[in-house]
């Protein structure tokens, strides 16, 4: 049905290609989604790490290796141009290879592991296994899908907004999307680097409510909340200080496409820090077994997506930077939601999210100075030179600023893989 879901999704056929590509890559993400939560169970997560790296790679060169070969076998001299939705099936043909060269590795890794597992203690049942699974996975399960079908009709609606109430032609709204998809790709840049602390918390939180260790549980959460920040920190501020630079810096938009970008890219910058605490919050509610509320908070906010982005990229003046302020609004409510509620049931200490405040100050002094870089270089330097430089300049400001605030502490580095060697490097002590 690939024909029907590209019509059904952007008005027309001409991604079914990419559809089509994408397929089997469902089937391949079922199984190393198990693989990973295995090694997850063992806290090894080398093999899903390096699977990871497999599928960037085969991402790169084996999606723009095979648009770029579709592309010169298909060209069309009168139209000066390949065939540009086989082109578009070809690129997504990477995810799909990658995904099957890392259930290849994570198998091999698997059948390694488990050989290495110790033997004996008490087995639960099958029925009771399966009882304890489901009641986890069915409504993680039954959200996620909601969720992905709720962005699904949010493509729906501002696709249709785009060409109708805003009055834009099928040819300029697709043109629209795909600046919005890239500067989203950016937007989903910092949550690589956030998910591992969430993959390292939950099992730490559950540790310390097992031992009844309330301190410990308070510890692990402040620890995640402020690592969080410091990272998502610069990475937010960046963005929005250097919206059309970065924008300008990555890609060959033209002028009006540039300053289109420069905006959606400025407001993903400010949801990123809103996106970064919902993957945390939902980490420190699900370790303690609170699996319902998040879901209930998704679905909430990707409901109140649909519903803004009808109105707003229905305004001919906003276009496709309302889809930009109906996932802003729809990240801070999720992220709200889940602040309320984890206060309301004590799952966390109000005092914990004071951690937020130190790296918050670091990454708006260095977006600051970012900012001013920029436009100081500008002057003197081409455009793509001077953001390289800011970049760096902010890189610098930034790490100081984290050493004169204090920003981070001992038990903070023994979250992250390699902690005591990363507490030495920062000169952190006990």
């Amino acid at each position: 049905f690939s024909r029907q879901l590209s019509v059904m999704m952007v008005g027309h056929d001409r991604s079914w290609a990419a559809i089509m590509a994408l397929g089997p890559a469902v089937l391949f993400i079922c199984v190393i989604s198990a693989f990973r939560g295995f090694f997850q169970g063992q806290s090894n997560m080398n093999p899903t790490s390096i699977s990871q790296v497999f599928e960037a790679i085969c991402k790169l060169v084996i999606g723009l290796g095979a648009a770029w070969l579709i592309m010169k076998l298909t060209y069309d001299p009168a139209e000066a141009s390949g065939d540009a939705a086989l082109g578009a099936g070809g690129a997504i043909l990477g995810v799909t290879v990658g995904c099957l060269v890392s259930v290849v590795y994570l198998y091999a890794c698997y059948r390694k592991a488990v050989k290495e597992l110790p033997v004996g203690g008490t087995v639960k049942s099958t029925g009771e296994t399966m009882k304890q699974l489901l009641s986890i996975a069915i409504p993680i399960t039954i959200g996620s899908a909601g969720l992905q079908i709720i962005n699904m009709v949010d493509t729906m609606v501002y696709m249709r907004r785009l060409v109708g109430a805003a009055g834009i032609l099928s040819v300029r709204a697709d043109e629209l999307k795909g600046i919005y998809d890239f500067c989203r790709t950016i937007f989903n840049l910092p949550c690589a680097f956030i998910t591992p602390i969430v993959v390292a918390i939950i099992p730490s939180i559950t540790g310390h409510l097992t031992m009844k260790n309330e301190r410990g549980v308070r510890l692990v959460e402040g620890s995640a909340m402020r690592i969080t920040a410091l990272i998502a920190a610069p990475c937010a501020f960046g963005l929005l200080s250097l919206a059309k630079p970065i924008v300008d810096l990555l890609t060959n938009y033209s002028v009006q496409d540039l300053e289109v970008g420069g905006v959606i890219m400025a407001l993903m910058g400010v949801t990123v820090i809103f996106n970064s605490l919902i993957l945390v919050t939902n980490a420190i509610m699900q370790a303690h077994g609170d699996v319902n509320t998040p879901v209930v908070h998704m679905i909430t906010g990707g409901v109140i997506k649909v519903i803004a982005n009808y109105f707003l990229v229905g305004m001919p003046e906003l276009n496709i930077v309302g889809a930009a302020i109906g996932t802003l609004i729809c990240y801070l409510v999720i992220m709200s939601l889940n602040v309320i509620a984890m206060i309301r049931k004590k799952t966390i200490d109000p005092k914990s999210f004071r951690g937020l405040l130190k790296p918050l100050l670091a990454g708006a002094l260095m977006g600051a100075v970012a900012y001013m870089a920029n436009g100081f270089l500008s002057a003197y330097v081409g455009g793509s030179l001077a953001c390289l430089a800011a970049i760096c300049v902010a890189a610098v400001v930034y790490f100081v600023l984290v050493f004169a605030l204090r920003v981070i502490t001992y038990e903070d580095c023994m979250l992250l893989p390699g902690g005591e060697k990363i507490a030495r490097i920062l000169r952190v002590n006990r």
